[in-house]
């Protein structure tokens, strides 16, 4: 049995006012998927001539902080969805903003800057409506418990 498994329910996607000293952040309302960043790194080949056993060799590169995910109920004229606010208005800028993940219970916050890349809206017929997003990381994610 696992003692040390986290339950998902109560995570939180929150957006930053950009406000300079203290920054207030707002959790975006009705969040249903949310997947952290998705960290990578590249390889750069340093193989040569006396490589042992004619073995390629690599260190590591350059680190992509990557992107964050997202998927919740749509409600266009909620503050923290709309225009003037919200997601909307935080895609139509060009700007990096502040994010945050926040875990059940505060066991863990991602804090990170980052710009929104794609935001869709889905309208089905027999399900509520939904807005799914990415936001592309700027820079490394801090994580603290």
């Amino acid at each position: 049995m696992t003692t040390s498994a986290v339950w998902a329910y109560g995570s939180q996607l929150q957006l930053g006012d950009g406000a300079s000293g203290t920054e207030n952040f707002t959790a975006v309302a009705e969040i249903i998927e949310l997947t952290p960043p998705n960290e990578s790194r590249d390889d750069i080949e340093v193989s040569s001539n006396s490589s042992s056993n004619g073995y390629r060799e690599f260190i590591g590169g350059w680190r992509d902080a990557g992107e964050v995910t997202f998927k919740a109920n749509w409600l266009p004229t909620n503050a923290t969805q709309d225009k003037t606010t919200g997601l909307r208005a935080a895609f139509a800028t060009n700007t990096n903003q502040n994010w945050k993940i926040i875990l059940p219970g505060s066991i863990l916050t991602i804090a990170f800057a980052g710009h929104l890349t794609a935001l869709e809206g889905e309208l089905p017929l027999d399900a509520q409506a939904q807005l799914s997003g990415t936001i592309k990381l700027s820079g490394a994610a801090t994580y603290s418990v």
